[in-house]
């Protein structure tokens, strides 16, 4: 199994892969025009990548099987085009959550410190401890987390050792009792836990429905005076709106994602927000300390090799496996040709197959298939199949749920 790695991936995880009987290339150069030109007819099996983009005609110039983002998010990737090449995607959530937790907390108190600033200074020779002393304190304050899945509910219990008051947003119910069990508090009204924030730190994938959700009706709803944290994706902030909280209600914030950012390693990089002296920024670092790096290096490596010995792998453009047609059960003998006379009769009468299954009993002479049709089919077709192959002990037609 030929792999191309086009980003920079911990050593452990191309080792592993190695080690597992693949042909590892690793290029962290690779970007853009570049990495298409790599692609285009290469007889590449697997595609890992970082924060690289890949595009729909980088995977329409050649024939993967797998994309993995070594990462929490795909939305660097276009799954649509992969779904439509019948390509895996497939992402590595949760490995790096206590770096971006570990990264938000610095940036609140980095926040409430000043402590980049008090820094600076005294590296300049500048002793201001007259100016530096000025901070509000973290205990007792309340922290807002908008999105209280795993990285947020993270930030919450570190929050919790600062002796904050916790309060969380999410639409998922499990997070209730999670953040109820550390000790934080949950709500379903998010507009309402901003107007009694103190720090407000933002935890949400990019998705249509999440996209600007920091926006104008957001920042009016919080506290003058209030910080601001974003360590999570870029597209959930309207940076207009946020420049309005910095200038009109004295308001910080702490962000390591932002409009203008550089794809690579180094590079020159503009942006409004960093022009502010309200803005504590850092350069899209949340996930990699070498804890973080390694975990998603060896979780990307074990997928790349899943798929090696499977042919598959859990990823996040397949179908949940619920069909809203019938399904046809067959009983079969564990023959050649069997589920491929069945596949022929259907095709006959022009229906479709979706999700199909194919087990096989202990001993390995009988076999149960199920297999999910985009239409019905009449008691006239369901006995032709049962006649067409002297191995089908039974057929059976099922709606869903039943």
């Amino acid at each position: 199994m030929r792999v191309l790695v086009a980003d920079t991936l911990h050593p452990k995880g191309l080792d592993r892969m190695k080690e597992g009987g693949c042909d590892v290339h690793c290029d962290p150069s690779l970007k853009d025009e570049s990495l298409l030109a790599a692609l285009d007819g290469a007889d590449w099996d697997a595609l890992v990548v970082r924060s690289t983009r890949v595009s729909g005609a980088m995977i329409g110039a050649c024939n993967l099987g797998l994309i993995v983002r070594a990462g929490a998010g795909v939305n660097t990737i276009d799954v649509a085009a992969a779904s439509a090449a019948g390509i895996y995607v497939a992402n590595c959530p949760g490995k790096n959550g206590l770096a971006v937790a570990e990264l938000a907390i610095g940036l609140l108190v980095s926040l409430d410190r000043r402590i980049p600033d008090a820094v600076s200074q005294l590296r300049a020779g500048q002793w201001n401890k007259k100016e530096f002393s000025q901070a509000r304190g973290l205990a007792g304050r309340t922290l807002a987390i908008v999105g209280a899945g795993q990285i947020g509910r993270a930030v919450a219990q570190r929050a919790r050792g600062l002796d904050m008051e916790v309060w969380g947003w999410d639409i998922s119910p499990f997070a209730k009792q999670a953040l109820e069990d550390m000790g934080a508090h949950f709500t379903d009204d998010l507009m309402g836990m901003l107007s009694r924030a103190d720090a407000v730190s933002i935890h949400l994938p990019a998705t249509p429905q999440t996209t600007g959700l920091a926006n104008r009706e957001f920042f009016e709803a919080m506290k003058d005076g209030a910080y601001f944290i974003n360590t999570s994706r870029k597209e959930l902030v309207d940076e207009e709106a946020l420049l309005w909280a910095l200038e009109t209600k004295d308001m910080r914030a702490g962000i390591d994602v932002f409009e203008g950012e550089v794809s690579g390693g180094t590079g020159q990089v503009t942006s409004r927000l960093l022009d502010s002296a309200q803005v504590w920024a850092t350069s899209h670092i949340g996930a990699s300390t070498d804890q973080a790096q390694e975990a998603v290096a060896d979780e990307a490596a074990r997928l790349v090799l899943q798929f090696n010995a499977t042919g598959s792998v859990q990823s996040v453009n397949l179908s949940n496996g619920v069909t809203s047609g019938p399904q046809l059960v067959v009983r079969h003998r564990n023959q050649v040709g069997v589920l491929s006379t069945v596949f022929s009769e259907l095709s006959q009468e022009g229906i479709n197959i979706g999700n199909t299954e194919n087990i096989v009993f202990s001993g390995g002479e009988a076999c149960i298939a199920r297999i999910s049709i985009s239409d019905g089919v009449s008691a006239q077709v369901l006995d032709r199949i049962r006649a067409a192959h002297e191995g089908i002990l039974h057929v059976q037609l099922s709606s869903p749920g039943t």
